[in-house]
């Protein structure tokens, strides 16, 4: 079982299933999103995914017609994704999950957009746009 929250533990959630496909995704949208280089996503099946608490503090932001991304209305995290291109999946920040998890990135994404003034320095692998990381 992974379990995770929000900075403030006013949202958690919890899912079963071991996910394969855990981004790092270096585009634009994303690197505002967190404020950093990237964002790193776990990829989960909605109905895994259970919300165990906070349902009701949860606010929806629609960034582009087909991404929105969903945050705590108290401390502001942002805990999940969703693409209409990709339904039925949830997209969990990494960040977001309880300590100790053994859940690690598997390949990056948008590299051909990635910051300039950040290096990728391990051999995961790479690609310039969408990927299911295969």
């Amino acid at each position: 079982m992974f379990t995770g929250s929000c900075l403030c533990n006013q949202v958690r959630f919890a899912f079963e299933s071991r996910p394969t496909n855990v981004s790092v995704c270096h585009c634009s949208i994303c690197r505002r999103t967190t404020g950093s280089a990237f964002g790193v996503y776990v990829k989960v099946s909605d109905v895994d995914l259970k919300l165990t608490d906070g349902a009701d503090q949860l606010n929806s932001y629609n960034v582009t017609d087909k991404l929105s991304t969903r945050f705590c209305r108290v401390c502001g995290s942002t805990v999940f994704a969703q693409h209409a291109d990709y339904p039925g999946f949830i997209y969990v920040t990494l960040g977001a999950l309880a300590e100790g998890s053994d859940i690690r990135p598997t390949y990056h994404e948008f590299v051909g957009s990635k910051a300039s003034w950040f290096d990728i320095q391990d051999s995961l692998p790479k690609f310039d746009e969408w990927s299911d990381g295969e």
